[in-house]
This record gives structure tokens, sequence and C-alpha cells, in this order.
């Protein structure tokens, strides 16, 4: 749990960091198509039982997930794309995990390739790491 922690950690930094671009204009704001948007997001259930080895194996494939939607999307190093990781559960926080596919409000209409690629290969990967809850 020790290493995955950090992971969410700076996952959600990240997310915070790319969602106070999207705040209100103010004096310094970046402009309106830089700002970060959520394009899609998906609810997974990663366990009842706290379990750091599946957790650090969803938190790689989550990587993995990124870097195969990237490759398969040519244009995707030019555009702000990235994911964050929110717990959901109510006892155990990372026994369901919120997904969210992030890019540049400005390359939203690349989103809906992009993140239906990032999703696939979660969803194709998630069976090798969750078995029987």
């Amino acid at each position: 749990m020790r290493k995955f922690m950090p992971n969410c950690l700076a996952c959600l930094i990240a997310f915070l960091f790319l969602w106070g671009c999207a705040g209100p204009q103010g004096p310094g704001a970046s402009p309106p198509r830089k700002r970060a948007v959520v394009h899609s997001s998906r609810t997974y259930a990663l366990g009842k039982v706290p379990d750091q080895e599946r957790e650090q194996a969803f938190q790689d494939l989550l990587a993995a997930a990124q870097s195969e939607a990237s490759a398969k999307h040519g244009s995707a190093s030019e555009i702000g794309f990235s994911y964050s990781l929110a717990p959901k559960g109510a006892v155990y926080p990372f026994s369901e995990v919120e997904v969210s596919c992030i890019m540049q409000k400005a390359d939203a209409s690349e989103g809906k390739q992009l993140c239906f690629e990032f999703f696939k290969a979660v969803d194709a990967g998630l069976k090798g790491i969750v078995k029987d809850n």
C-alpha cells in the first residue's frame, strides 16, 4: 500500500493542478482552450480486501494503458492527455476507484477516440488483475 499511495497522491496532485487550470478566469488565468477537461470517467471495482500487489498492478495498468492509447493515436504526444485516479470505496477506499480521462479543452475533439483506446486497454488488462472479489 505504501508504494501505491505515493502514486495515487501524485495522480491526485496532478488532477488538482489540472482542475485548478479549469477554474474561473482572473489575472494570470490560462486561456480557455488551454484548460484541462475530464472527457470521460469509469468506476472500477478492485476488491473488498486491501491488496498492495493488486493496487500496484492496477496503477501500472493505467500507465501502460495511457502509453498504449498514445501510441495508437499518432498526435497524442502533442495533446495534453492524462488520467486521474480517485478512491470511491466506503469502508476500504480503494475497493472502488474512479478513473478519469483528462485532456486540454482545445484537444477535446480528439478525446473520444483517445479515451476509448485508454479505457479499452484498462478493461482488457483488468481481467488479469481482479480475480474473484
